[in-house]
């Protein structure tokens, strides 16, 4: 289809009746623009090179020049990106699938159809939950059901739970796509990543794709679309509720937290929960959850409280947790912020807590931690609400997976695992007297430190297990590589023997604790010491054949046996001795010395004979004669045989004859290979005298002196004789 996305000034610029201008905002420092994108996230448009364009109501425009902040009109600045985005937008190409001009971001159809096919993939570790409708579902519109797909063990009892939502709001277009690719990863990777594995073994994972069905469809359009579609409130202009502000935990509690007015883009419904969305997800999470807080703002939930919630928004690059509407650290602040530090190490976002220059009120945080003391972190990824498919898929999709599987890791206490060191690496060192060695990094201090560092503390311990998760009867003590335990970085030394291997495989977990007796998550790793299906083959020309390794992975080493030789090479030439079979065993051996060998048979079809041939170089009588020339195809050596005159004279490659005299010499090479071939190459050399002596032309005597005359002839005479003479004797002519 062609596209071009319509991108109309923003929802509240084209479909509502409300006006607001624009305005290029700029600030004095960093943490004034990030307050200032949470508090008015819902006005934010885009990044500039110098600030942030946002739209604004008269009213916002007060609030935020009593900041401090300085605001530009930008409404033609706007208008120029809005037209420029659209001729960007524009696709020639025919997409078949996706969000028309964002390929990588499925619609909400192919969503729901693509979590359908996983739930029929994955029948014994998903369940695809119905937990209620969308506003136009309910009020007689297309509308769709609110689904949560359940991944993990099914018969658990109490399990800690991760539960994400994603898309509440309709614009952003990253969300629910990296929700989406991280079911794939949990699912996909299950057999193969023993983390995940150990995870969906002790933990569920909920998650809801599309929190904002009806908004969806509006914002796949093109339209920066951020409400439910209720069409009781702004129908003509911005329809809808803000779903991110009509949480009944703390409701219009805050002044200015949230808006009255319908067609305002925080709008907050008549109600809490007064929106089916909301109602639906409220009730699912207390079902989830118990209420383990308190009823003041200062009653801590216990640090050991089971379950995270997980609020993915975009855009700005932001991991955000608990108060949002009140500007004070929360009660379990040192948890919360562990965690907020420790997700945004891999995606590299500004982790704080999510009070902006205002407070917000009936967001999902109160639910969670608000109102149950569930700890809860919100995302807001990337740079963009329509991001770019380049920049999800090499940037934001790699970090923030990253950043989500090691949230399911913690869920079993977030707010106390956070706190303990982190594996951070783990290898293996090599096979030593039946011992196998496995060298582990563990730190205090993985952790973002763009907003200030966390407390770091020594390591202790570090504890390990073999193919069972650690517990108290079934774990050993790792050994300090340097022997002290004094760092907040430390490498360990797990050691475990051959025979702890199971078919060749084990699952080691590793589990470190600090000295003030705190354990962090728990990671897993897969050593496999056994050896593939061994291949090889031999494919031979003549009786030169060529072995090539099947297995040519890292870490082997090859042994290749035959009768009289061996080769430790992975590739390489050999000449087999005889026609038929030839019988060469090859050997495969790992790092961890466990070894395994076949039989294969270099069939040889013929032999190929031997060319012999030569070249020669003389000066005078004197010749060198080299048998370089001499080719065998499938051997490796000749050996060579020299006659002169019948009469062997040389057993070498090359060798040095005088002939002393003149005459014609029948010269023979003969070369022989390894498996008694014989090739022969005849030649002669001829020597014979040169009858046209060089003339030598002497100084011409004075002829006025009949002496100097006489004795000039003479002398010339004698000259010409010798020469003649000694050419006639030494010149060699080469037929």
């Amino acid at each position: 289809m062609l596209f071009v996305a319509p991108l109309l000034l923003a929802s509240t610029l084209s479909l509502a009746g409300v006006q607001d201008p624009v305005y290029l905002a700029t600030f004095d420092n960093e943490q004034q623009e990030i307050k200032t994108r949470i508090s008015f996230h819902h006005a934010l448009l885009s990044d500039e090179r110098n600030g942030i364009l946002l739209q604004l109501s008269n009213q916002d425009v007060l609030r935020l020049q009593s900041k401090g902040i300085k605001l530009t009109p930008a409404d033609a600045l706007w208008h120029s990106k809005v037209k420029k985005m659209q001729e960007q937008h524009v696709s020639q190409s025919v997409q078949t699938s996706g969000i028309p001009g964002f390929a990588c971001y499925a619609t909400v159809e192919e969503t729901l159809a693509s979590v359908e096919q996983l739930t029929q993939q994955y029948p014994d570790i998903t369940q695809w939950v119905d937990i209620g409708d969308s506003w136009q579902k309910i009020n007689g519109g297309s509308g769709y059901d609110l689904k949560v797909l359940k991944i993990g063990n099914k018969n658990l009892d109490n399990p800690p739970v991760l539960f994400i939502q994603s898309a509440l709001h309709a614009r952003e277009y990253a969300t629910a796509g990296l929700t989406l690719d991280f079911a794939k990863m949990l699912l996909n990777d299950a057999k193969t990543n023993p983390d995940i594995a150990w995870i969906l073994e002790r933990h569920q994972i909920h998650i809801l794709f599309q929190s904002n069905p009806d908004g969806r469809k509006i914002a796949e359009a093109g339209y920066l679309q951020r409400k439910n579609h209720n069409e009781n409130h702004c129908p003509s202009g911005n329809v809808g509720v803000d779903l991110n502000r009509n949480y009944s935990f703390g409701w219009n509690t805050v002044e200015g937290g949230s808006s009255g007015q319908a067609c305002q883009a925080t709008y907050r419904g008549k109600s809490g929960a007064s929106e089916p969305e909301v109602a639906a997800i409220e009730d699912y999470i207390r079902k989830l959850y118990p209420d383990v807080r308190g009823t003041n703002d200062d009653d801590a939930a216990p640090s050991d409280t089971q379950g995270l919630y997980l609020d993915i928004h975009s855009y700005s690059r932001l991991i955000l947790w608990p108060w949002g509407n009140i500007d004070k650290p929360a009660p379990n602040q040192a948890g919360l912020e562990s965690l907020g530090k420790k997700l945004a190490y891999f995606n590299n976002y500004l982790p704080q807590q999510s009070i902006g220059l205002y407070a917000t009120d009936g967001t999902s945080d109160s639910l969670a931690y608000g109102e149950l003391g569930i700890a809860h972190i919100t995302f807001e990824l990337g740079t963009d609400f329509f991001q770019s498919c380049d920049y999800y898929q090499e940037t934001l999709k790699p970090d923030n997976l990253k950043a989500l599987l090691y949230a399911a890791k913690v869920v079993e206490a977030p707010y106390l695992l956070t706190q303990g060191p982190d594996i951070e690496s783990i290898e293996v060192v090599g096979s030593v007297g039946g011992n196998i060695e496995v060298k582990v990094s563990v730190t205090e201090e993985r952790f973002s430190k763009l907003n200030g560092d966390l407390v770091a503390d020594n390591i202790a311990t570090v504890k390990y297990s073999l193919n069972e998760y650690p517990s108290a009867g079934n774990t050993r003590l790792a050994t300090f590589l340097d022997g002290n335990a004094d760092a907040k970085t430390e490498n360990v030394i797990a050691t475990f023997n051959q025979s702890d291997l199971i078919d060749g495989k084990i699952t080691l977990y590793f589990q470190g604790k600090d000295i003030t007796g705190q354990v962090g998550p728990v990671s897993a790793f897969n050593l496999d010491a056994s050896l593939p299906t061994l291949r090889a083959t031999a494919t031979c020309e003549g009786a030169k054949c060529e072995f090539k390794a099947g297995n040519k992975f890292g870490g082997y080493s090859y042994l290749w046996q035959f009768a009289d030789n061996s080769y430790n090479e992975e590739q390489f030439t050999a000449v087999m001795p005889q026609l038929g079979e030839n019988k060469v065993t090859y050997q495969l051996t790992n790092k961890f010395g466990t070894t395994q060998s076949i039989e294969i048979n270099a069939q040889v079809q013929e032999l190929i004979k031997p060319e012999a041939n030569f070249s020669e170089a003389c000066e005078i009588y004197v010749c060198n004669f080299d048998a370089g020339l001499s080719s065998d195809l499938d051997g490796s050596q000749l050996t060579y045989e020299w006659t002169i005159d019948a009469d062997v004279v040389s057993e070498l490659g090359k060798f040095e004859h005088d002939f002393i005299q003149d005459g014609t010499y029948a010269v023979e090479l003969k070369v022989m290979d390894e498996h008694g071939q014989t090739a022969t190459k005849q030649s002669e050399v001829v020597f014979t005298a040169n009858t046209t002596p060089p003339v030598v032309v002497a100084p011409k005597p004075d002829v006025t002196d009949p002496e100097a005359k006489n004795s000039g002839g003479l002398l010339n005479f004698l000259t010409l004789t010798l020469l003649g003479l000694f050419v006639l004797r030494r010149k060699k002519l080469k037929l």
